[in-house]
């Protein structure tokens, strides 16, 4: 994949994520402010209601305005400004809030409406309230009181079990983003330096190689009869390994990003030079070939189809047959190029993993009967990709296999 493929997902994950983590605040905010607000109404009816019992208990009117005053979040005052009786008000405080499923600890304080000086407090615990036999006469005609709950804060966010879950589900998936970056950046710079290791060693390996074939026919020129058969041997092993070496930088360079350039191809032409290539190397006259119509041409990039043909060819030479056939035909909008061979076939399983880099299908107990990297039909699908083109495999174990790649025009 592309760096700049890459960055764009990247930023467009964080964006998202950024959205999500935004989202989830707030509606968070929102569902601590209704219950804020929810708590907030219950005390207030509450307190209300005591004020209404109070004022009863004392033969008064209850007052027009609105007596209590919300100081914070969990502060309230309510003003009485009225006989009060301590033991009368605890059990009426104790009864509506439990009423109106409040389960906070409150603390509660009585002040004189003259001096507003505390003249007392105490701290109710609902989950189990201590009756208590003395509660002090107040003897001033006028006090008012204030109720406080210290543990509100903790109630609310105690009653978010859902958006508590949300958020930490939120959080898993932060770490497993943040995670699968690093996975991401380590994977392709060790990509990175894998590729650089083999293009150094590669090309280091083909200067050496280059020297060597040079020197093996000196050597044929001067000696043509005394070291023929070593000299022979010694060009077949250079060009064994110099096969080997570009398929390896092949691979490589298949793995980079560049554009490809293209130009018009005579595929009769093409095919001619590629078999005759073929025939030379291998020394064989087994491949047939044939065009639907007399004259093909397209636009492409000729190095990366001849990565396509020739190891597709040489994999039917290697694993295939007696028979190879070629056989190009014009599509809509393209070219069908097929490589078909009558060997052994490929079983269904192994359909997928052959295009793998380095992947060779086991031949008894992992012990492979033809040498090789496992790079062909991988340069061959690296290569179809980057003609934009697609590759499909027909394979039947007993019967043979066939190598389908479809080319656009250009």
């Amino acid at each position: 994949m592309k760096s700049s493929n890459i960055r764009i997902l990247v930023v467009l994950a964080i964006v998202t994520l950024i959205g999500i983590v935004s989202t989830q605040i707030y509606w968070v905010n929102r569902a601590i402010d209704q219950q804020d607000q929810v708590f907030s109404h219950n005390v207030q009816v509450a307190l209300r209601n005591v004020v209404e019992s109070l004022c009863e208990a004392n033969g008064k009117q209850v007052p027009v305005e609105n007596p209590i005053e919300q100081v914070s979040g969990n502060y309230f005052i309510v003003r009485t400004n009225d006989q009060i009786d301590l033991k009368t008000l605890e059990y009426l405080i104790t009864a509506e809030v439990r009423e109106r499923s409040i389960t906070d600890d409150f603390e509660y304080g009585v002040y004189d409406c003259q001096s507003d000086q505390m003249v007392y407090a105490d701290n109710v615990n609902l989950v189990s309230v201590e009756h208590k036999d003395f509660f002090p006469e107040l003897k001033e005609e006028e006090y008012y009181f204030g109720v406080y709950f210290p543990s509100k804060s903790k109630t609310i966010i105690g009653g978010l079990d859902l958006w508590k879950f949300t958020t930490g589900l939120t959080i898993v998936v932060l770490l497993f983003f943040g995670y699968g970056l690093f996975v991401i950046f380590k994977q392709k710079r060790l990509s990175e330096v894998q590729k650089d290791f083999i293009n150094n060693v590669t090309h280091e390996l083909k200067t050496p190689l280059a020297t060597l074939s040079l020197a093996t026919g000196t050597l044929s020129e001067k000696f043509p009869k005394e070291g023929d058969k070593y000299i022979k041997v010694i060009s077949q092993e250079t060009a064994r390994l110099e096969n080997h070496v570009e398929k390896i930088l092949k691979g490589a360079i298949l793995d980079d990003t560049s554009e490809i350039s293209t130009e018009i191809i005579q595929l009769d032409e093409f095919l001619n030079e590629l078999l005759e290539k073929v025939k030379q190397q291998y020394q064989r006259n087994m491949i047939e070939w044939s065009l639907d119509c007399e004259e093909i041409s397209f636009k492409s990039d000729p190095s990366l189809l001849d990565n396509v043909l020739s190891n597709l060819i040489d994999n039917a030479i290697k694993y295939g047959g007696s028979k190879i056939e070629i056989v190009a035909k014009a599509v809509k909008k393209g070219i069908s190029i097929e490589v078909s061979d009558n060997g052994d076939g490929i079983a269904k399983k192994e359909q997928k993993k052959i295009f793998n880099k380095f992947y060779r299908i086991p031949e008894n107990r992992d012990q492979h009967n033809v040498k090789g990297f496992g790079l062909g039909l991988y340069i061959v699908k690296k290569s179809a990709q980057k003609l934009k083109g697609k590759l499909t495999l027909e394979s039947t174990v007993g019967v043979g296999s066939k190598f389908i790649i479809t080319l656009p025009n250009g």
